[in-house]
């Protein structure tokens, strides 16, 4: 089978249209078309639905797109591991993951791995909460959401609690609420990627009693670092994991409320196809981060969570 022609199946797929897929492949649309139109000859059956408004699957297509997609991956670890055998990692890693992943790991980690693994190429992919359920053409997804395709393997690096935050700015002009249930008199800045909207904040107690306490305020957003800039400039309350509020909190930005409880607990997975492909760059790339957590930014120490080995 003709590895090209997979290649621009998954294009076509990827980019939801065969114009920004004949773009992104610098070929024309005609020549394009008639190369799907190809592969569906070589196979005997029909790929995608022709005449639809928006690019769709045949139930035979959706099938094979995962089967186009095993066999790339395939090829592409076999020439890894023939290259691995010159004592070098080489290749690229796709990493999908949300906008403030992004930001935190391109602010000092993606600088430290690569000055290590110069033959190493790094493409990170920022992607919606809802597009961190499946792991399409990404080699990998740092993600704190359980993917839905049972097939995908989820390798946890760091469990974490989310905490409440606000600015010495809004607590000097509202007053500091002692308790979680004096929140519903509080400006709180809700998450509206949480399903149904955020209209109230789970919480445990030092007794370990699970509660549950409405929130209210005049602004939501679907952005972290959005709703940290609010918080910061004194606008309200944030709940936040609590390494994305490390730094805010050492340059006394952010003051953490309520020490002794506890809200929703998260982790920091990386998910892969199937722990059988796991690579020796991807490999490299886990167990780099993993230590990157651990030693140089002191997260098990500064969060008391245990940080977990790829071996």
């Amino acid at each position: 089978m003709n590895l090209d022609l997979l290649r621009i199946l998954i294009a076509v797929v990827d980019n939801k249209s065969f114009i920004a897929a004949a773009k992104a492949l610098d070929i024309s649309q005609p020549t394009l078309s008639r190369k799907i139109k190809s592969l569906e000859d070589d196979i005997n059956f029909k790929i995608i639905h022709r005449g639809n408004r928006e690019l769709s699957l045949t139930p035979q297509g959706e099938n094979f797109i995962h089967v186009a997609r095993n066999i790339l991956q395939q090829w592409n670890e076999g020439l890894e591991n023939i290259n691995q055998q010159k004592n070098h990692i080489e290749g690229n890693i796709k990493i999908g993951l949300l906008h403030p992943m992004a930001r935190w790991i391109s602010d000092s980690f993606v600088k430290l791995f690569l000055e290590k693994n110069p033959r190493i190429k790094i493409e990170l992919v920022t992607k919606t909460p809802k597009q961190l359920l499946f792991i399409d053409d990404c080699d990998l997804l740092i993600s704190p959401i359980m993917p839905e395709d049972d097939s995908l393997v989820a390798i946890k690096i760091l469990d974490f609690y989310f905490r409440c935050y606000a600015s010495p700015e809004y607590l000097n002009k509202y007053g500091i609420p002692e308790t979680p249930t004096c929140l519903d008199k509080h400006n709180c800045i809700a998450n509206i990627n949480h399903p149904g909207n955020e209209k109230s904040w789970q919480y445990i107690t030092p007794l370990g009693e699970e509660k549950t306490i409405p929130i209210t305020g005049n602004i939501t957003t679907d952005s972290i670092d959005i709703a940290k800039n609010l918080a910061k400039s004194g606008v309200g309350i944030i709940q936040l994991p609590e390494f994305q509020a490390l730094d805010f909190i050492e340059n006394n930005d952010l003051i953490e409320l309520f020490p002794h409880y506890h809200f929703k607990r998260g982790s920091m997975n990386i998910i892969l196809r199937s722990r059988e492909h796991i690579t020796q760059k991807i490999k490299v790339f886990i167990n780099e981060f993993r230590h990157f957590i651990e030693h140089e930014h002191d997260l098990s120490n500064k969060l008391h969570q245990n940080i977990i080995d790829i071996k």
